[in-house]
């Protein structure tokens, strides 16, 4: 895969015939639910023209087929829908199904959904579709959203680093099996999740019973990339925790930190009012990544840049930094800097003292 541009640097202007590809990741840890969304989703009129690309070998249930195949078997379904599996490289499936869809061997397709295995990370598919040359101009992250199971979530997120790691990249998180619990049960997931991600919006799902908008909407708060809210779309509760600094002595405190998930997981918000050198930015991002990529699980923020009328937007999923994106003015009146992240076994007070580095940084 190729190397993620961390620059401050304009993207290029040319741009494709057509408008990218919404893409939206559908990821969960084993028996989350996620086919059975799927299935529920794929049902519905206006969702004909999917293309649904399966990562993972084995039987999966699609409109009551099994889909075994491999690209260059792509089935249709009864419903329009196109759904193949993928049993090599993702760019090489996405753009055989661009090339049979233009040579008329399958139909268009305005949309796509890839449903991850159970153990997998979503951060290689999303890092794929920011950063590889061929697929950036086909196709767009439109939305990450992740399943959780009402029922065995919490065991699950506390003996699986994998089911943590999905949800920290998820937009969206759809409870699911919320019907099989009690409403200390619900009361119990929600924070959780909460603490494991405060910036995704969350849905409780009954035997995969979702509206469309949920996956392939609009984009809104729900989306990977913010349009019109901000602070819904960095999280409120992050956002307007009460406080912009975190300060950790070293102490375990996971049993009465609302903001700790465990020992190790945690979320927490920076916020300052002065603006940030562009250049300084740029270093800042570049040497947390360098150092701590693998336990920045998420970063999610808007930045008030020095000298520009409006903010810049960062966010990051473990190695991957996206290409900062500008606004062309603040969305309100709260032009501070603010930044949720979402780190493993990294005190809040390290990054505190790296954003204090970074506010006295020469323009």
């Amino acid at each position: 895969m190729t190397r993620p541009r961390t620059g401050m640097t304009t993207p290029s202007t040319a741009t494709p015939a057509t408008a990218p590809v919404p893409v939206t990741i559908l990821t969960g840890f084993l028996g989350s639910g996620k086919t059975t969304v799927l299935n529920h989703v794929l049902q519905a009129p206006d969702m004909a023209d999917t293309a649904v690309i399966i990562n993972e070998f084995g039987e999966i249930p699609i409109d009551h087929l099994l889909v075994e195949q491999a690209i260059e078997n792509t089935v249709v379904l009864q419903n329009g829908c196109i759904c193949c599996t993928v049993r090599g490289d993702l760019v090489d499936t996405l753009l055989d199904l661009v090339r049979r869809s233009k040579q008329g061997l399958l139909p268009p397709f305005s949309r796509v959904a890839i449903e991850t295995t159970g153990l997998a990370d979503p951060t290689p598919i999303i890092q794929t579709l920011a950063n590889d040359r061929m697929i950036a101009p086909l196709f767009t992250l439109h939305r990450v959203v992740a399943t959780l199971d009402a029922v065995n979530g919490l065991s699950t997120l506390e003996d699986y680093p994998e089911a943590v790691q999905q949800l920290t990249a998820a937009d969206c998180v759809l409870i699911t099996k919320s019907d099989l619990t009690d409403a200390n049960g619900d009361t119990a997931i929600r924070t959780a999740l909460q603490r494991i991600n405060p910036t995704a919006h969350n849905h409780l799902v009954i035997q995969g019973a979702i509206t469309t908008d949920l996956i392939f909407g609009s984009p809104d708060a729900h989306s990977h990339q913010p349009h019109g809210d901000i602070n819904r779309w960095l999280g409120d509760a992050a956002v307007h925790s009460g406080h912009g600094h975190h300060h950790d002595h070293g102490h375990d405190h996971a049993h009465n930190d609302p903001n700790r998930h465990n020992a190790h997981v945690r979320a927490f918000c920076m916020r300052t009012a002065q603006p940030i050198p562009a250049k300084a930015l740029e270093r800042w991002l570049n040497s947390l990544l360098s150092l701590r990529s693998k336990d920045l699980l998420r970063i999610k923020g808007i930045v008030h840049v020095a000298g520009r009328p409006g903010p810049v937007i960062i966010q990051a999923v473990q190695h991957l930094l996206h290409p900062p994106t500008s606004l062309a003015n603040w969305p309100d009146d709260d032009h501070d800097t603010r930044i949720v992240f979402i780190t493993r076994d990294i005190a809040p007070a390290a990054i505190e003292a790296s954003l204090d580095l970074l506010r006295q940084a020469p323009s």
